[in-house]
């Protein structure tokens, strides 16, 4: 009895232990946009959650706030970046919003870009219902 006890019990230590060592570990610290230049950051936003959830935004004349998108459709997040990246480098405005964002407004397709230094993926790209009005509205 008292060697299956023994296993019992430094199965138990072990298990603490193992506990005790996670425990410990230093929490994870939440990555941030690689505020390098507008290439990096329009890479990360097209690579991050806005390609997937807004691509359909980016179609060939699909409209949105009455305006059809006016460029050949965004087929691959590669085109997506590179669409961010000159709304970023030449946007139509721009404003400096609170918590470390910003954001730029291209008028001829619609779409507003968010940069969010303080997000892994550095934010979004999309064509807001109510187009310049979202984008004003920002703060």
């Amino acid at each position: 009895m008292s060697t299956s006890r023994n296993r019992f019990s430094h199965r138990i230590r072990a298990a603490l232990l193992a506990l005790a060592f996670v425990l410990a570990a230093p929490l994870p610290v939440m990555a941030a946009c690689p505020a390098a230049n507008a290439a990096t950051q329009a890479s990360a936003i097209a690579n991050g959650h806005a390609f997937a959830k807004h691509q359909s935004e980016f179609v060939a004349g699909t409209v949105i706030d009455g305006l059809p998108f006016p460029l050949p459709t965004i087929a691959s997040q590669l085109q997506f970046a590179i669409l961010i990246e000159g709304i970023i480098n030449a946007p139509d405005q721009h404003k400096a919003l609170i918590n470390k964002r910003a954001a730029y407004w291209s008028g001829g397709t619609g779409t507003v870009v968010l940069v969010n230094l303080d997000a892994d993926d550095c934010g979004t790209a999309f064509r807001p219902n109510s187009g310049f009005t979202y984008y004003d509205e920002l703060k």
